[in-house]
């Protein structure tokens, strides 16, 4: 197993893992159990962290590190937060020690794991998101200060909530206090969206265990990303991106009834959710369910229209059931949105070979080679008189 259960922590925080945090209810501090002793929040990421730093880095862990960091920097913050007259003063001295004189940085890679797993974050000064909102919470916990960790799509930052006000903390601004509006319009958070919630720290703990899964993920352990991300959907059922992890892992895994089963409940959750109703769309396109895989995938196009991907996921869709003339439109939209995109340009090549526009096949099929894509043999064979001084086959294996 990865990682050990953590039920104990699961009944400390029973009360507040369901759902977000309201503004009123966030008022109040968040208080270690007992003074003294680590809290079962920072106790299992902790935990979770060193793991993943043996797992994904491959690296020692040294246990007392983290303890040591996070005592030191408390007790940099504590004199300067204790007589605080008001939230502005909490959230600038977090700013002034932690990113100003301590030098913390923000890095916007989601994919390397040293950007939030908490070891790292301490050791390099530098996380994404991720890692300097969990860093600050970590101090919160500490110092029994109200911040809370906030999810939008993709991304997370903290809030000071307390004695009826609310400070967002955006690090990819040097720590900037964007207000909630600004986070809809950035990251299109419609009405009805579960976004922008104080999360608990149970939820917040879901966060960064869906986060370490991808991590497992990536490095092809998906068995055990899997278990992360059950573990992520006890914490907090109601993140979507739970629910749309454990079905890429899945599909991957060849597991499409199970995938599609998450992927719907992701789109339940969200239902403007564009990658889920893209992979799903694949996954319906596999399972030769070409007008439910079309309807997803236009779906996402609606929601993305910009997303070369997706748009040619939808043509590879149309053309996977013969309407080879709707799928070269959107493979035509789609390299006009990236002309760069090999996966796109090849898709349109084998589309026009397949309508029998062999003179456009010859042309695509150059550009998708010059991209890295390689043909059949057979196929370069029939277009090799579309090529004139071209040397039939040249760049196959």
């Amino acid at each position: 197993m990865i990682h050990r259960s953590i039920a104990a922590f699961l009944c400390v925080l029973w009360m507040s893992c369901v759902g977000g945090v309201p503004a009123a209810a966030a008022s109040t501090p968040v208080r270690s159990p007992v003074h003294g002793r680590e809290s079962p929040f920072l106790s299992a990421l902790l935990d979770h962290s060193a793991r993943g730093s043996r797992d994904l880095l491959g690296l020692p862990v040294d246990p007392s590190l983290p303890e040591r960091e996070i005592t030191r920097l408390a007790d940099r913050l504590r004199p300067e937060v204790s007589g605080a007259a008001d939230a502005g003063q909490v959230v600038g001295a977090f700013r002034r020690i932690l990113l100003v004189e301590e030098g913390f940085t923000y890095d916007k890679s989601a994919s390397n794991p040293q950007n939030y797993l908490l070891e790292s974050v301490l050791v390099r000064k530098k996380g994404n998101c991720l890692g300097l909102s969990l860093l600050y919470l970590a101090l919160a916990d500490r110092l029994h200060l109200p911040f809370r960790g906030v999810y939008v799509p993709s991304h997370c930052f903290v809030r000071y909530e307390g004695n009826g006000v609310r400070v967002n903390v955006e690090f990819a601004e040097g720590g900037a206090s964007w207000a909630d509006d600004r986070y809809r319009r950035e990251f299109r958070i419609s009405p009805g969206r579960p976004y922008l919630l104080s999360l608990a720290p149970a939820e917040m703990l879901g966060v960064f265990l869906k986060t370490l899964g991808a991590g497992y993920s990536r490095k092809g352990r998906e068995e055990d990303a899997l278990r992360l991300y059950d573990e992520a959907g006890r914490l907090y059922p109601g993140l979507p991106d739970v629910h749309y992890n454990a079905g890429v892992s899945l599909q991957k895994l060849g597991r499409l009834d199970e995938a599609a089963g998450k992927y719907r409940r992701a789109l339940d959750l969200d239902p403007e959710m564009a990658a889920a109703r893209d992979n799903f769309g694949i996954l319906l396109a596999r399972q030769g369910r070409y007008g439910e895989a079309i309807e997803e995938a236009r779906r996402a196009v609606e929601l993305e229209p910009r997303n070369a991907s997706a748009r040619g996921n939808l043509a590879a869709a149309y053309c996977g059931c013969g309407r080879l003339d709707e799928g070269i439109r959107e493979y035509l939209m789609a390299v006009e949105i990236d002309p760069g995109n090999p996966k796109v340009m090849s898709g349109l090549a084998r589309a026009y070979f397949s309508k029998g526009m062999y003179g456009e096949a010859a042309t695509a099929c150059d550009r998708a080679e010059s991209l890295g894509c390689r043909f059949d043999p057979s196929m370069l064979k029939v277009l090799g008189r579309y090529w004139g001084d071209r040397t039939v086959g040249r760049d196959t294996p």
